[in-house]
């Protein structure tokens, strides 16, 4: 493993995350895509009762709590978590500026929620949870859930995100993101949190970008595991990156691959 990430101490990787979605929080709505289809899955599920209290466990800028509360009824109320107080930020002005109204939002820890015991009946993450302290973060779960309540977790696993773009043709980026967990890494804490999986689904998102976007992206560190090279390796990877690219496909103005992701339903 490369880059600077193992001389790092936990505490340094957090700092550094930390940093980096400040920087990022402007631009970052630009840079992501918001895959809706766990959305619906969640909504549907979210339907069979009205006024649910729910929360976002790292929401960043919120582009999920926004499509999340436009769909379900306006007694229904949505805490907005994040660690960055930058993100929170724009999530606040973003769900504001599209009259959204039943929500707060506050700076937090994963590990330790701001929320009353047993009072939520649905606790949601997207794309955040290898940013968490697992079995800390589930054990907050387990409190803060009504003993009829559900969580959802939305990631990509380590496998999956070895046969992205990304994994595939980006050198050590594979190797380099080992924050990620494999499914029974995740089904083994849940059960050791006293928690049970109902349901698990697999999403397949088929994108279409463009070298130049894809550069870009990489440049303005879409995905925090940019962050942890070291500025020598990501150019030198950066360089290998775009060479691939142009060696394995036809197009370079039309490149298109498949990313994956991992919807998990979590009950007491």
């Amino acid at each position: 493993m490369g880059g600077l990430f193992m001389e790092m101490k936990t505490e340094t990787i957090f700092d550094v995350a930390n940093s980096h979605f400040s920087e990022i929080a402007p631009k970052y709505k630009a840079l992501r895509t918001t895959d809706l289809d766990p959305i619906e899955h969640i909504i549907n599920h979210l339907r069979k009762k009205s006024g649910n209290t729910m929360s976002d466990v790292g929401c960043g800028d919120g582009r999920y709590s926004f499509e999340l509360l436009k769909s379900l009824d306006d007694d229904s109320f949505l805490h907005c978590i994040d660690y960055n107080e930058d993100m929170i930020k724009y999530l606040k002005s973003y769900l504001q500026d599209n009259n959204i109204l039943n929500f707060c939002a506050r700076p937090g820890h994963a590990n330790k929620l701001p929320l009353e015991s047993n009072s939520m009946d649905c606790i949601v993450t997207f794309n955040a949870i290898h940013h968490f302290d697992l079995p800390r973060f589930l054990a907050e779960v387990y409190e803060c859930l009504k003993d009829d309540g559900h969580a959802f977790i939305y990631t990509r696993l380590r496998n999956q995100n070895s046969r992205n773009i990304w994994g595939q043709y980006f050198p050590l980026f594979a190797e380099i993101e080992d924050r990620l967990f494999e499914f029974d890494e995740l089904q083994y804490a849940v059960k050791k949190a006293e928690m049970k999986i109902d349901h698990t689904q697999v999403f397949g998102h088929n994108r279409t970008s463009n070298l130049n976007s894809l550069v870009n992206k990489a440049k303005n560190n879409h995905y925090s595991t940019f962050t942890l090279y070291s500025k020598n390796e990501f150019e030198k990877s950066l360089e290998v990156f775009e060479q691939n690219i142009r060696d394995n496909f036809e197009d370079i103005d039309k490149i298109q691959w498949q990313d994956e992701n991992i919807l998990l339903e979590i009950s007491k």
